[in-house]
C-alpha cells in the first residue's frame, strides 16, 4: 500500500525563470531594461506537463484551412508602437483581448495602465519597473483583479512615464486559456483553432534581428531565449521556407502582429516560421470578458495571481478562502485557475463560518463542473446567495487537474517577481481530503489561494 506524504508540496520552478534570474544576478539579462524589441520575461510557473496536449476538442482539426488571416475578417485592431520600453507583453495581451471581442465590440485598451499598475512602484505591482518586461501571467493577474482593462483614451501610452493612476475598468475578465506548448513544428491545431474560432493569440518568441529578413518580413530563429511577445493573427501552411534569412527545414508560417509601429516589417506585421524554436511555447488567449454591472464586488487575496501550485502527490486537492462581507451582498460567482484540460471542480459556499474552519457553518450552495481547457476560469451562480454585512463565509473547492499534482493555484512571495506578495493567517486553506486543513500562511508566509468570490452589493433591508 502506497503511503502519501500529506504535507503539501510546492510545484517546481520553471527552468526558464531560474535561468532568467541567474542571468539577472550576474548582469547578463537585459529583458527588464527599457530597450526596444525586448520585454518578455519568463514566469516561475511550470506547466510543461501540458506540452502537446490537445484542447478545443469540440472543433474538428480537418476543418482548418491551409491559410487564414484575422485581418480579412475584420477581427484585428491596429498596430501600435511600444517605443523604448519592454512592454511588448502588454501589447500582445491587449491585442488578443481586443481581437476576441471583435467584430461585435471594438475596443482600444490601455497598455499604459497595465504596464504602470503592475510596476513595483505601485501597491499591487511585480518586481519590475514601469517600463520593464512582463508576461501573460502578470497581465492575467491585472485583468482578473479588475484593475483593467481601461480605455486607451483614458490612459494614453507613454513609454517614459510611470504612475499608479486608476481608471474605470471597462471589462471583467471571464476566461484566459493557456494554450499548451507545441510539441513539434507541425503541432499547430490548438493555436489555429484558437485564432479561427476565438481571436488572436498571445505568444512569446526569441527575437534577434540577425534572423529577420527585411525584404520579405520573415523571421526564423533556430536558437535563443524568449524575450519578446507578439500577437498571432493567422497562418499560411504554404509560406515558402526560402523567404527566410536562415532557411528552416520546411514551409509554413504564422502571421504575426508586432508592436514596433507600422513602419516596421510589413506594415507592422511579419511571418514567423513554424520551425522557429520558441514560437508557440508560451501562449495565452484572452478570449472572454463581460461588461461590468452596477454595484459588482470582488473579494480576493491574490492581486499578483498564479505564481506556483501546491498539492499532495495527487492530482486532486481541496482549497478554501474565508471572507468577511464588508457590506450586505449577494455572492454570485467565483474564479480559479485550472492547470489541465478537463479539470473537474466542486464548489461549496458556506455561511456563518468559524475561524480557521472553512467547512463549518451552513452549506448554502454547491456547484460542480469542468474547466475544459487550462485556464483562468470564472463562473457565475444561477442563483446568488445573500450574506449580511460582517458575516463570515467561505468558498471551498475540490479540484482535480489531470496529470498535474499541484492543483491548488497560489500567489506566493518570490524574489525576482512577486516579492510584494502579502497575506494574513486565517484567510486561505488547503487540504488533501476536505477535512484536515492547513493554513497556507503556515506553509508559506505571505502566500494566498487564487480563489476569488464575486458579489453584487445590496441595500440593507
Amino acid at each position: 500500500m502506497k503511503i502519501f506524504n500529506r504535507h503539501p508540496l510546492r510545484s517546481p520552478v520553471s527552468p526558464n525563470f531560474t535561468k532568467y534570474i541567474q542571468e539577472a544576478r550576474t548582469g547578463l539579462n537585459i529583458s527588464q531594461k527599457p530597450i526596444s524589441k525586448e520585454g518578455y520575461i519568463p514566469h516561475p510557473l511550470d506547466l510543461s506537463h501540458l506540452g502537446g496536449k490537445k484542447i478545443f476538442l469540440g472543433y474538428r482539426a480537418e476543418a482548418l484551412p491551409a491559410s487564414f488571416d484575422l485581418r480579412s475578417q475584420g477581427r484585428m485592431t491596429g498596430v501600435k508602437d511600444q517605443g523604448p520600453a519592454g512592454t511588448c507583453w502588454a501589447f500582445a495581451t491587449c491585442g488578443s483581448m481586443e481581437s476576441c471581442l471583435l467584430p461585435e465590440e471594438e475596443w482600444d485598451f490601455s497598455e499604459n495602465n497595465m504596464k504602470n499598475l503592475l510596476a513595483e512602484s505601485c501597491p499591487e505591482g511585480f518586481d519590475r519597473s514601469f517600463d520593464g518586461g512582463g508576461n501573460q501571467w502578470m497581465s492575467t493577474a491585472y485583468l482578473a483583479r479588475w484593475s483593467g482593462p481601461v480605455r486607451e483614451k483614458d490612459d494614453p501610452y507613454d513609454p517614459l512615464e510611470g504612475n499608479c493612476k486608476v481608471f474605470a475598468t471597462k471589462k471583467h475578465l471571464k476566461r484566459v486559456i493557456f494554450i499548451p506548448s507545441r510539441k513539434s513544428p507541425t503541432d499547430n491545431t490548438n493555436i489555429k483553432t484558437a485564432i479561427m474560432n476565438y481571436g488572436a493569440v498571445f505568444s512569446a518568441m526569441a527575437y534577434d534581428e540577425v534572423y529577420f529578413n527585411e525584404q520579405t518580413a520573415a523571421y526564423y530563429a533556430p536558437e535563443g531565449f524568449p524575450n519578446h511577445a507578439v500577437t498571432l493573427a493567422g497562418w499560411d501552411d504554404n509560406y515558402s521556407r526560402k523567404k527566410f534569412k536562415s532557411i528552416p527545414p520546411g514551409d509554413g508560417a504564422f502571421i504575426v502582429k508586432n508592436s514596433w509601429g507600422k513602419n516596421w516589417g510589413d506594415q507592422g506585421y511579419f511571418y514567423i516560421s513554424y520551425h522557429d524554436l520558441w514560437i508557440g511555447v508560451e501562449n495565452a488567449l484572452f478570449y472572454k470578458a463581460e461588461s461590468p454591472k452596477t454595484s459588482q464586488l470582488i473579494l480576493q487575496y491574490d492581486p499578483l495571481g498564479w505564481i506556483a501550485g501546491y498539492g499532495f502527490q495527487s492530482d486532486t486537492a481541496w482549497m478554501a478562502n474565508i471572507f468577511k462581507a464588508d457590506a450586505r451582498m449577494a455572492i454570485n460567482g467565483f474564479s480559479l485557475y485550472a492547470a489541465s484540460p478537463a479539470s473537474r471542480y466542486s464548489v461549496y459556499l458556506y455561511t456563518n463560518v468559524g475561524a480557521a474552519k472553512p467547512r463549518s457553518g451552513k452549506l448554502v450552495k454547491t456547484v460542480k463542473g469542468t474547466a475544459d481547457e487550462p485556464s483562468y476560469y470564472a463562473r457565475n451562480f444561477s442563483s446568488p446567495i445573500t450574506v449580511s454585512q460582517g458575516e463570515i463565509f467561505s468558498i471551498v473547492v475540490k479540484l482535480t487537474t489531470p496529470g498535474y499534482n499541484y492543483p491548488v493555484p497560489c500567489e506566493i512571495k518570490m524574489e525576482g517577481i512577486s516579492s510584494k506578495a502579502r497575506s494574513n493567517p486565517g484567510q486561505g486553506f488547503i487540504s488533501d481530503n476536505g477535512s484536515r486543513w492547513h493554513d497556507i500562511y503556515d506553509i508559506a508566509p505571505d502566500s494566498s489561494i487564487c480563489l476569488k468570490a464575486f458579489a453584487v452589493k445590496k441595500q440593507e433591508s
